[in-house]
Protein backbone atom coordinates (compact mmCIF):
# COMPACT_ATOMS: atom_id res chain seq x y z
CA UNK A 1 0.00 0.00 0.00
CA UNK A 2 1.51 3.75 -0.93
CA UNK A 3 2.56 5.81 1.79
CA UNK A 4 0.67 8.97 2.36
CA UNK A 5 3.71 11.12 1.17
CA UNK A 6 3.80 9.13 -1.27
CA UNK A 7 -0.44 9.74 -2.14
CA UNK A 8 0.48 12.84 -1.94
CA UNK A 9 3.10 13.37 -4.75
CA UNK A 10 0.59 11.63 -7.26
CA UNK A 11 -2.03 14.22 -6.50
CA UNK A 12 -5.72 14.02 -4.95
CA UNK A 13 -8.71 12.05 -4.93
CA UNK A 14 -12.58 13.22 -4.62
CA UNK A 15 -15.43 10.92 -5.12
CA UNK A 16 -18.88 12.56 -5.34
CA UNK A 17 -21.64 11.81 -3.64
CA UNK A 18 -23.81 10.76 -6.68
CA UNK A 19 -20.66 8.01 -7.55
CA UNK A 20 -21.11 6.34 -4.17
CA UNK A 21 -25.13 6.53 -4.48
CA UNK A 22 -24.56 5.21 -7.80
CA UNK A 23 -22.68 1.92 -6.74
CA UNK A 24 -25.11 1.71 -3.69
CA UNK A 25 -27.84 1.53 -6.01
CA UNK A 26 -26.39 -1.23 -8.49
CA UNK A 27 -25.84 -3.06 -5.69
CA UNK A 28 -29.44 -2.87 -4.50
CA UNK A 29 -30.60 -3.97 -7.82
CA UNK A 30 -29.14 -7.09 -7.32
CA UNK A 31 -30.52 -8.28 -4.04
CA UNK A 32 -33.44 -10.88 -4.82
CA UNK A 33 -36.84 -9.34 -3.77
CA UNK A 34 -35.49 -5.97 -3.47
CA UNK A 35 -37.90 -2.99 -5.07
CA UNK A 36 -37.61 0.57 -5.76
CA UNK A 37 -40.84 2.07 -3.23
CA UNK A 38 -43.12 2.46 -5.83
CA UNK A 39 -43.08 -1.55 -6.48
CA UNK A 40 -41.13 -1.60 -9.85
CA UNK A 41 -37.80 -3.27 -10.18
CA UNK A 42 -35.01 -1.59 -8.37
CA UNK A 43 -33.62 0.67 -11.37
CA UNK A 44 -30.22 0.60 -12.20
CA UNK A 45 -28.66 4.09 -13.57
CA UNK A 46 -29.12 7.57 -12.60
CA UNK A 47 -32.66 7.27 -12.27
CA UNK A 48 -31.76 5.06 -8.86
CA UNK A 49 -29.92 7.67 -7.16
CA UNK A 50 -33.46 9.49 -6.20
CA UNK A 51 -33.89 6.09 -4.11
CA UNK A 52 -30.43 6.71 -2.35
CA UNK A 53 -29.14 9.71 -0.15
CA UNK A 54 -25.20 9.69 0.59
CA UNK A 55 -23.16 11.52 3.31
CA UNK A 56 -20.09 11.89 2.77
CA UNK A 57 -18.08 12.70 6.60
CA UNK A 58 -14.70 13.16 7.49
CA UNK A 59 -13.49 10.73 4.47
CA UNK A 60 -16.33 7.77 6.14
CA UNK A 61 -19.60 7.19 3.79
CA UNK A 62 -23.30 7.03 5.60
CA UNK A 63 -25.77 5.32 2.86
CA UNK A 64 -29.69 5.72 3.74
CA UNK A 65 -32.06 4.57 1.00
CA UNK A 66 -35.84 3.53 0.69
CA UNK A 67 -37.22 0.11 -0.76
CA UNK A 68 -39.61 -2.07 -1.06
CA UNK A 69 -40.01 -5.74 0.10
CA UNK A 70 -41.32 -8.71 -2.17
CA UNK A 71 -44.41 -10.46 -0.27
CA UNK A 72 -43.38 -13.38 1.72
CA UNK A 73 -39.60 -12.57 2.21
CA UNK A 74 -37.98 -12.25 5.51
CA UNK A 75 -37.42 -8.30 5.46
CA UNK A 76 -34.72 -8.59 8.14
CA UNK A 77 -32.93 -10.90 6.19
CA UNK A 78 -33.28 -8.90 2.77
CA UNK A 79 -32.48 -5.88 4.62
CA UNK A 80 -29.43 -7.23 6.23
CA UNK A 81 -28.14 -8.83 2.64
CA UNK A 82 -28.69 -5.18 1.31
CA UNK A 83 -26.79 -3.41 4.33
CA UNK A 84 -23.76 -5.90 3.84
CA UNK A 85 -23.67 -5.45 0.07
CA UNK A 86 -23.71 -2.12 -0.39
CA UNK A 87 -21.47 -1.50 2.31
CA UNK A 88 -18.90 -4.56 0.28
CA UNK A 89 -19.29 -3.03 -2.94
CA UNK A 90 -18.59 0.85 -1.52
CA UNK A 91 -16.04 -0.05 0.51
CA UNK A 92 -14.13 -2.45 -2.43
CA UNK A 93 -14.76 0.41 -4.99
CA UNK A 94 -14.29 3.53 -3.28
CA UNK A 95 -11.65 2.54 -0.36
CA UNK A 96 -14.16 4.72 1.46
CA UNK A 97 -15.10 2.90 4.87
CA UNK A 98 -18.66 2.74 4.96
CA UNK A 99 -20.46 4.18 8.51
CA UNK A 100 -23.68 3.08 8.47
CA UNK A 101 -25.84 1.75 5.45
CA UNK A 102 -29.89 2.42 6.44
CA UNK A 103 -32.66 1.27 5.03
CA UNK A 104 -36.46 2.32 4.83
CA UNK A 105 -38.45 -0.13 3.85
CA UNK A 106 -41.60 1.61 2.56
CA UNK A 107 -43.73 -1.15 1.55
CA UNK A 108 -44.32 -4.97 0.56
CA UNK A 109 -44.76 -5.51 -3.31
CA UNK A 110 -47.48 -8.26 -4.34
CA UNK A 111 -46.72 -10.59 -6.97
CA UNK A 112 -49.40 -9.02 -9.23
CA UNK A 113 -47.88 -5.65 -8.56
CA UNK A 114 -44.27 -6.35 -9.96
CA UNK A 115 -43.45 -4.94 -13.54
Amino acid sequence: MARPEEMEEAGRISIAKDVVSTIAALAAAEIPGVFAPSGEPFPRGPAARRHVETELLGGRVRVSLRIAVEYGRAVPEVVQELQEKIKAEVERMTALPVEAVDVEVTRVVFSEEQS
